[in-house]
């Protein structure tokens, strides 16, 4: 006996969105309210599975192999994955970065659901816009969420490193943020790409990135936490 009908399996498999925007157009708003409900939930799922995944299997290399193997893994990984859509990144307009940027937070908090939900908030200057996650949709709710403890915790870096930010004990997941921030981008474009300070409390501070208008105005200390110096041949990107 069949579960479902043909046309139930296609519903099924068509992007909610477009079900939704269906009803919407069929004036049938309960229907869209309930498809954008349903929405909010899908992503999450599959986002904390991959965050899981991948915290995972840098604690098995932290674990089996040291610390200095997962300096490399990260260095490999990202070199294969982020460096072309950095690249896209550092080449755009420097405003229609800042929506994106929120497109992407919006997308990492997981649409304010499960526990210790993502959420973040967005401020400008004149110099810089400035991303608070409290907490980061990511690394932060695993650490809230107690994936660092229990009977298979997540690791913690044994010693300090510049890509701990100087600290040990540090959680292995976000140990990609200082090589996807801002190590890998200042060997890449001269520049990291969204310098970032980690909380100092992960459980009560927000993580915080900023996205400067000029990159130009990037403060030196994001360069010599790692033992670098500004070249003075930064890419600058493009601005309105």
């Amino acid at each position: 006996m069949n579960w479902f009908s043909p046309e139930e399996l296609v519903e099924m498999s068509r992007p909610t969105m477009d079900r939704a925007i269906d009803a919407i157009e069929a004036r049938d708003l309960d229907r869209a309210v309930a498809l954008c409900g349903e929405m909010r939930n899908e992503w999450r799922g599959l986002h904390d599975t991959l965050v899981g995944m991948i915290a995972g299997l840098a604690s098995h290399i932290q674990a089996r192999f040291g610390e200095d193997a997962l300096e490399d893994a990260w260095m490999d990984s990202l070199d294969r994955t982020w460096r072309t859509e950095s690249s896209r990144v550092v080449a755009a307009d420097r405003k229609r970065v800042v929506r994106g940027l929120a497109a992407t937070w919006r997308a990492h908090s997981g649409s304010g659901r499960g526990a210790n939900p993502g959420s973040f908030t967005i401020e400008e200057d004149e110099e810089k816009f400035t991303f608070r996650m409290n907490p980061c949709g990511s690394g932060q709710r695993l650490w809230r969420n107690g994936a660092y403890e229990g009977e298979h915790p997540l690791t913690k870096t044994e010693r300090s490193h510049a890509w701990t930010f100087g600290r040990a004990d540090f959680p292995v997941y976000c140990t990609h943020c200082a090589f996807m921030n801002e190590i890998l981008p200042i060997r890449w474009y001269g520049l990291p790409l969204f310098p970032a300070d980690p909380p100092e409390d992960f459980d009560h501070d927000p993580c915080t990135w900023y996205w400067y208008k000029d990159p130009r105005s990037i403060p030196a200390h994001y360069w010599e936490r790692y033992g670098l110096a500004r070249s003075g041949s930064e890419a600058t990107g493009k601005s309105e």
